[in-house]
């Protein structure tokens, strides 16, 4: 539709299609026909309860929210570290397997080689075609090199478990860092029990910060005393603009 013959409609749009065409002439960088959108849309008159009472109802949903974003980052990140962890006997076991195949192709390819060198005809002995002429047992020197590769495959796991406990330790203080200062800034900022506000909201989050902080008494960390008084002031200072708004 031209520009023309559109602006002749400005006053027939419904508040859904001004909303719609006013985001597609922003995203198209056309402040100009965002502005008269903007400027063409009806003015109403309302009443409403008092923004002091009703500003503070959506803050505090909103910056509930906000923080439990935040350090549900961090459990998820632990829960990932878990998974790993209850797969890491399989993937050890994949990697012994193939450990063991890798040497003993090897082992078979190097066989096959000096027989052929020393130009004896046949099978080398362990790899003959009939299972019955080959000899049971393995040969103890075989034994020794598998019994070595094992024992490497099992020491690679021990940098990788340190590493995943350096991990889940360090997100559980970020989060537990977000969530105390959460609980700080319900009772000084509003005088509130964090546990009551989120009770108040609906909100599914207190269940996951008790996991987090029986999860933090476990691995013994505590809080980052700078973060949890940064994170803090901000939701302070957010709370006091939302605040604003309404004075």
């Amino acid at each position: 539709m031209k520009h023309n013959s559109l602006h002749r409609h400005y006053n027939r749009l419904t508040p859904e299609e001004r909303f719609r065409l006013d985001v597609l002439a922003m995203a198209r960088g056309d402040e100009r026909e965002s502005e008269k959108l903007t400027n063409t849309c009806p003015k109403r008159d309302y009443i409403m309860n008092d923004w002091g009472f009703v500003g503070r109802w959506e803050a505090a949903r909103e910056l509930a929210m906000l923080a439990y974003i935040d350090f549900r980052k961090c459990l998820d990140k632990i829960q990932m570290i878990e998974a790993f962890r209850v797969a890491f006997p399989y993937l050890r076991t994949v990697w012994e397997n193939d450990t063991f195949w890798a040497y003993f192709d090897g082992h078979e390819a190097g066989s096959r080689h000096a027989w052929a060198k020393a130009a004896k005809e046949g099978d080398p002995p362990g790899y003959e075609e009939d299972e019955d002429e080959r000899v049971e047992g393995m040969n103890p020197e075989a034994e020794q090199d598998v019994d070595k590769w094992a024992a490497k495959v099992a020491e690679v796991e021990k940098p990788i478990t340190r590493a995943l406990d350096r991990v889940e330790r360090e997100m559980a203080r970020q989060g537990l860092s977000v969530w105390s200062a959460f609980v700080a800034f319900c009772e000084e900022e509003m005088g509130l029990d964090a546990s009551e506000l989120l009770c108040a909201l609906a909100l599914p989050i207190e269940e996951r910060a008790k996991t987090l902080e029986e999860l933090a008494a476990r691995l013994e960390v505590e809080p980052y005393a700078d973060d949890v008084e940064r994170y803090r002031e901000l939701l302070g200072q957010a709370w006091r603009q939302a605040l604003a708004k309404g004075s």
